[in-house]
């Protein structure tokens, strides 16, 4: 991460944490976060022939309930400073330590089918556990899985697919180990 991503996401959080608005402001910044991913707003976003003032517009608009006035003004300052391509960044690093200070984690769970509640539960648990924070889990089923799951949380994965378990037969064998 940049250091003027990191700067942003600094000073939101401190903001955030000052004004006691720290868990209503990731369900912002998620909300966000998910309505810039589509195709058309960011694109309306990053074009650099819009005015800026159509651009704060757009931004707001899709709040009427309103939004923290630090992200509102985070926002603003992206758009005027020509910086929207910081603002999904920005905000999904806000969110995974906003996330950690309060004490949550989120998880990917990829499996070749759906799992059942008692399985997420099971996982999360073992997860939970294992990192000391609540975590969570979003479901995503890949048919290309032979069998079992992965997880990706926090830039690792944690790997208990039938191919992995397959790949490690196969060392072992070609080592001549058969533990």
């Amino acid at each position: 991460m940049d250091q003027l991503t990191d700067r942003y996401v600094n000073a939101l959080l401190e903001i955030s944490t000052e004004k006691g608005t720290l868990e209503k402001d990731v369900g912002q910044a998620m909300r966000l976060s998910d309505m810039l991913k589509n195709p058309n707003a960011w694109s309306f976003l990053v074009q650099q022939h819009a005015p800026d003032s159509a651009k704060r517009q757009y931004l707001v608009r899709f709040f009427p309930e309103g939004i923290s006035e630090h992200l509102v003004n985070f926002l603003f300052l992206a758009v005027q400073n020509s910086r929207e391509s910081l603002i999904i960044p920005v905000l999904s690093e806000f969110t995974k330590r906003a996330n950690r200070r309060l004490g949550k984690a989120e998880a990917i769970v990829v499996s070749a089918k759906e799992l059942s509640d008692k399985q997420l539960d099971a996982i999360r648990a073992v997860l939970s556990k294992k990192i000391n924070l609540e975590i969570h889990i979003t479901p995503v089923v890949d048919p290309d899985i032979v069998g079992g799951f992965y997880v990706l949380m926090d830039g690792r994965v944690f790997d208990a697919t039938v191919r992995s378990d397959l790949n490690a037969m196969r060392e072992r064998l070609k080592r001549g180990s058969f533990e």
